[in-house]
């Protein structure tokens, strides 16, 4: 379907260009986290139980990335380890009250660079751009729940 700049591409580009948006926001707001982080605290914040692998897997990176990941927002006290009931052998994960508190902090950079990203864009060409979006995780047959980073609603 047309001979111009692959999807892949394009899709990969408008992606690395918000990731690097985003941790400009965090610089300047003096937040000292990556965008992966970031991530991961979205991930926490769904009402899901995770543990280190169940992120490493949603994630699809490996395991001791996501370790030095969590390490570090342990040191910043936004994550906790908790025992699971049922498996005492392993650690939940779960945001800190100084977690939630970051985490909006982001949420709201996010929606600032996705407004300002999105500037010049008409109502009617974002929801063409989702509807698009959608039909291409559709086709691809993605697990959408497992690439979810939990949007919970407040």
């Amino acid at each position: 379907m047309g001979t111009g700049i692959p999807l892949g591409y394009m899709l990969a580009r408008s992606r690395r260009i918000f990731k690097h948006q985003m941790a400009a926001e965090f610089r300047n707001k003096e937040i000292d986290l990556s965008f992966e982080q970031f991530v991961i605290l979205k991930l926490l914040n769904s009402n899901a139980e995770f543990i280190q692998q169940d992120l490493a897997d949603r994630l699809q990176k490996d395991k001791s990335i996501i370790v030095r990941h969590i390490n570090c927002l342990l040191d910043h006290q936004f994550v906790v380890r908790i025992t699971n009931k049922e498996d005492k052998r392993k650690k939940n994960l779960a945001l800190t009250h100084n977690g939630i508190e970051i985490l909006n902090r982001m949420n709201e950079l996010a929606v600032d660079v996705s407004n300002k990203l999105l500037s010049g864009v008409t109502e009617h060409e974002l929801e063409i751009f989702k509807y698009v979006l959608t039909k291409i995780q559709d086709n691809g047959d993605t697990d959408e729940e497992m690439y979810n980073c939990g949007n919970k609603e407040k």
